[in-house]
């Protein structure tokens, strides 16, 4: 009965990710001196696939297109000692920048480099964002209540005495949207388990456009992969 309630969680996963928009990582890879590198491969793991791109002679590079997520974004280049840029979030619709500094070595390229990637408190292009990343949401206490989770871990935020409905910056719980994987929620919640939630924007103020007339928040969701869910059941 646990692995046909498992099988069927998944499917319904892998049908709401259709609609779900899609991210991209974008950086500049330097040498020490400041000067960008040419044809570095950038490049991120995925489903067992590579992803990636090769720096052009401004050192840019653009990985496209990424389902929302946590990746880990390799940089190598000949000559250069190679670096692993863990913990970097995509989110639906948004770009997360990586800029890499390499360092020349000898021919006998050393262990990676490995660099924890920052998420910017405050983002220029989503100053009313709060971003809840995948592993702070899983240490949570209310991990598999994702409502009590938002309102524990996020400032302006406020739980309902009923203990369903949220309060953005003291606006009414029906001006609050809920978003899943890009669909308006009908019932006015997430109506998803904690196990199911990959990453969660909550806007408070500076809200989209796309988002339509709303005078409190929006709580997008973004629901983890297929891959990353078959993975916990292994």
């Amino acid at each position: 009965m646990k692995k046909i309630t498992t099988l069927i969680t998944i499917i319904l996963f892998i049908s709401s990710s259709l609609f779900a928009q899609l991210g991209e990582i974008k950086g500049i890879v330097k040498d020490e001196k400041g000067q960008p590198i040419w044809d570095v491969s950038v490049y991120v793991e995925y489903a067992g696939s590579v992803i990636g791109d090769a720096t052009d002679f401004d050192g840019k590079y653009t990985i496209k297109p990424l389902n929302p997520g946590v990746y880990t974004v390799i940089t190598k280049m000949t000559g250069f000692a190679p670096i692993k840029t863990k913990e970097v979030l995509v989110t639906s619709g948004n770009i997360a920048y990586v800029n890499s500094e390499m360092i020349a070595t000898a021919e006998e390229l050393p262990e990676f480099k490995v660099v924890t990637h920052v998420i910017p408190l405050l983002s220029i292009a989503e100053p009313g964002v709060q971003h809840i990343i995948p592993k702070a949401f899983k240490q949570s206490v209310h991990k598999n209540n994702p409502i009590k989770a938002i309102t524990s871990m996020t400032a302006g935020v406020t739980l309902a005495p009923n203990g369903k409905d949220v309060y953005i910056r003291g606006a009414r719980p029906t001006s609050t949207q809920f978003i899943t994987d890009g669909m308006k929620s009908i019932t006015g919640d997430i109506g998803i388990p904690g196990l199911a939630v990959g990453s969660i924007k909550v806007y408070t103020g500076g809200i989209p456009s796309n988002y339509g007339d709303v005078t409190g928040g929006v709580i997008v969701v973004e629901t983890t992969s297929y891959f990353d869910l078959a993975q916990k059941f292994k």
